[in-house]
């Protein structure tokens, strides 16, 4: 089974980056665009791994982190 990565970043092209790097290296990738939604996805999928943009919209990456 393939790791899962749960990707947290708001920049659309460098989250694209770092999935294609991952999954040429066989992990498994979840992608959110902001602090909720990446919450919601770790929540209910609990990756392996957890790449935070600390930098987000709508929550600051360190409270997704208190969270």
């Amino acid at each position: 089974m393939e790791p899962l990565v749960l990707i947290v970043e708001d920049d659309k092209t460098i989250r694209h980056f770092i999935r294609v790097s991952l999954e040429t290296q066989r992990y498994a990738c979840l992608e959110a665009e902001n602090g909720q939604l990446g919450l919601s996805l770790y929540t209910s999928r609990q990756p392996d791994v957890l790449i935070l943009d600390l930098g987000l919209p709508d929550i600051d990456g360190i409270e997704v982190i208190h969270r």
